[in-house]
């Protein structure tokens, strides 16, 4: 007997309602067997659908490799929701089913905890009696201060552990942005408070921990910061990715960097406010920093030049007169135009003085440490001065990270990076902000975790597109892994027999006749919606969704939660299952949020109705990046991409129908494209094998 089975066989024991299916333990046994393979063959993805029984899999089938190889088992998911189901139901239920109980943390970003030092430094702050104050600031100020007292005495009285997740009261984003740090702004064990701060709390327990739950965001930002700074280093850890579908978006989102005109114009008056006091705080070090304060001297006034000369490069552009004025969006630029050409000198120059300052700075950050440790430098000095250092080192640090990116010249041979303009809101200013990112995360996933991880499973209910990985094996970096890594678990479901997929006779296509379909749609859900019963209805567009909603009958209207009126999604849900449970019907008017992370079991959901094929519409400027690529390489965009994407949201849609065993109920899709189309038969092949029906 496999040592996965033996697992299962304990489980099964302990859990006298769990019966273990086959295709739990093949997807149990392709994940331990694969982790015996040599490094950088480690790599692993299942598909396992809803009913599969995913968690216990990936569970049973990386634990004894975790534990005998001394590796932290690190499982990373997108929603909160799986995390605290793991934390609190999942991992306690399966440790106690082991020999050996294992240890379990839940781990957040440093950024997620309260920082006592600045918690008291902001508490203990006198208003300020400066004229140029305007009321709004002071309001803002004493408002502040007096919810910074109140959290500096729950957190010391221990009604309050430090967690921001954990207070069911709102804390003011800029007062949380005051009263909590990251890495460089952090004193470590020379803060009087280091013993009882909550990261460092968590740190010693993250070290005693055999398996560390996290979320796709904090592995995303460790990686990009080189890994090992939060986490153990990823040599050491055994990865498992759930809901992994989400992971090639997230990694886009941190491999893409931004130059934000106010931002560094603040952090460059921080830089100089800090040198202002530099002297005195170290003046037992004064012979070690003469050249570095008039480096600094010269560099942060040609910061402001620089930043100043870009902004009027761009200030005369028409592209950006338009971006101004709102008739455009996010518009690209590109390499070798004159506009890039014109801002090349004052980046290099930018990134020059960024280099330096952040040199100098890392230098003065450490001595503030040092000089913490070894008592030269008052605990009250070191702790106010030593966050704004950390600021300075971190933005500068980030800059110099977009300058990579902006001034990397394009390759024939390889994606181009993308540059792209928005106006943002910072510090309640608008600011233009130039970004760069690579066009795909592949090479940042691959680089910093699938060649340095010990192992890793990539799992999620729906990867495939159109029955193949090929799409998410491109997006995730995964191109030199063999179809011998890939697993696709078959259904318990008997999709037959459980679920009816209906699709009526439509005369008009949305994509053609919207109006027409959109009043055919409201036709439509009069006649098949049943009012006694627990509907889903999803919609692919906000402004149809209430034009809809407008045009239903009252029978309806009155039982129906639309997405984006007073209620939150949690909230809505939360209500839908009281009018069900209190035996009334109920009807959710929902958008992608409905489409893929909702669970409702049961008689809870009877009824999903698709109203429009859910195409994704490709408009952020990496989207139409990587359309331009396949093109330029001869490929077609609606079939790489547009397709397979489809493919995907319609199966997640579809699958909030089934979510157990026992489950049973219909789905209608009101797109006859699906009927109509060379693509749409594609679409229907690929779902799972529902009883289908025709008007």
């Amino acid at each position: 007997m496999t040592a996965v089975k033996t697992l299962f066989e304990r489980i099964e024991s302990a859990m006298p309602d769990f019966k273990a299916r086959p295709q739990q333990i093949q997807m149990s046994e392709f994940i331990a067997q694969s982790m015996l393979k040599p490094p950088q063959k480690r790599v692993v993805v299942v598909e396992a659908p809803t009913g599969v029984g995913k968690t216990l899999a990936y569970l049973t089938g990386t634990i004894q490799t975790a534990l005998l190889q001394k590796k932290t088992l690190v499982i990373s998911t997108a929603t909160v929701n799986l995390q605290q189901q793991l934390i609190q139901k999942d991992l306690p239920q399966f440790s106690a089913t082991l020999e050996e109980p294992i240890r379990f943390v839940q781990v957040k970003g440093r950024r997620r905890y309260v920082c006592p030092s600045k918690l008291n430094q902001t508490a203990t702050t006198p208003e300020q009696q400066t004229l140029n104050i305007d009321v709004d600031e002071k309001y803002q100020q004493v408002l502040h201060i007096a919810q910074a007292k109140q959290l500096m005495s729950e957190w010391e009285q221990e009604r309050w552990d430090g967690d921001r997740d954990s207070r069911r009261d709102k804390i003011d984003a800029d007062l949380w942005q005051q009263i909590s740090t990251d890495s460089e702004g952090c004193a470590g064990k020379s803060c009087s408070f280091y013993m009882r701060c909550p990261y460092y709390k968590l740190r010693r327990e993250m070290t005693a921990a055999q398996v560390i739950v996290a979320n796709h965001d904090l592995i995303l930002s460790d990686a990009d910061l080189g890994g090992g700074l939060v986490l153990p280093n990823p040599e050491e850890i055994l990865f498992v990715f759930d809901e992994a579908h989400n992971l090639p978006r997230k990694a886009l989102d941190h491999a893409a960097k931004a130059l934000n005109f106010i931002q560094l114009y603040q952090t460059t008056e921080t830089a100089d406010s800090v040198l202002k006091k530099i002297p005195s705080a170290l003046a037992y070090r004064q012979h070690d920093f003469g050249y570095m304060l008039s480096e600094l001297r010269r560099d942060l006034p040609a910061v402001i030049s620089h930043l100043q000369t870009i902004e009027s490069i761009l200030h005369s552009d028409a592209v950006v007169q338009d971006l101004l004025e709102k008739h455009i969006s996010e518009p690209r630029i590109f390499w070798n135009s004159p506009l890039v050409n014109a801002l090349l000198i004052p980046c290099q120059g930018l990134l020059q003085r960024a280099n330096s300052i952040y040199k100098h700075y890392s230098v003065l950050a450490k001595w503030i440490k040092e000089g913490l440790e070894k008592t030269q430098l008052s605990n009250k000095v070191g702790e106010a001065l030593l966050p704004q250092v950390g600021t300075v080192q971190n933005i500068f640090g980030y800059l110099i990270d977009f300058m990579a990116l902006f001034l990397e010249p394009d390759q024939e041979d390889r994606p181009p990076n993308v540059r792209w303009l928005s106006v943002d809101t910072f510090a309640k200013q608008q600011t233009l902000v130039i970004h760069a990112g690579p066009m795909t995360a592949a090479y940042f996933l691959d680089r910093s975790l699938w060649s340095r991880a010990y192992g890793v499973v990539l799992t999620s209910a729906t990867l495939r597109g159109l029955g193949l990985f090929h799409r998410f094996r491109l997006d995730c970096g995964l191109h030199r892994f063999d179809e011998q890594h890939f697993l696709a678990v078959p259904s318990p479901f008997n999709y037959q027999k459980q679920a009816t997929l209906h699709i009526p006779d439509m005369r008009f296509q949305p994509n053609e006749q919207q109006q027409q379909w959109q009043q055919e749609v409201v036709k439509k859900l009069t006649d098949i919606i049943d009012v006694n019963e627990a509907t889903l209805v999803l919609f692919t567009s906000k402004l149809v969704m209430e034009a809809v909603y407008r045009q239903c009958p009252a029978a309806i209207t009155a039982i129906t939660m639309v997405q984006g009126d007073s209620l939150s999604p949690k909230n809505m849900v939360n209500r839908h299952i009281r009018q069900i449970e209190s035996g009334k019907g109920s009807i959710i008017f929902g958008l992608d949020r409905f489409a893929e992370g909702v669970d409702l079991p049961g008689h809870l959901c009877t009824h999903v109705i698709i109203t429009k094929l859910p195409f994704p519409v490709f408009t952020r400027p990496i989207e139409q990046a990587k359309q331009e690529w396949i093109i330029r390489k001869g490929g077609q965009p609606f079939t790489a991409l547009s397709l397979p994407a489809v493919s995907v949201k319609l199966i997640q849609a579809c699958g909030r129908l089934l979510r157990k065993e026992t489950d049973s109920g219909r789905i209608t899709i009101l797109d006859k494209r699906l009927l109509t189309k060379g693509y749409g038969k594609q679409l229907l092949a690929h779902l799972p094998d529902y009883q289908l029906e025709q008007s």
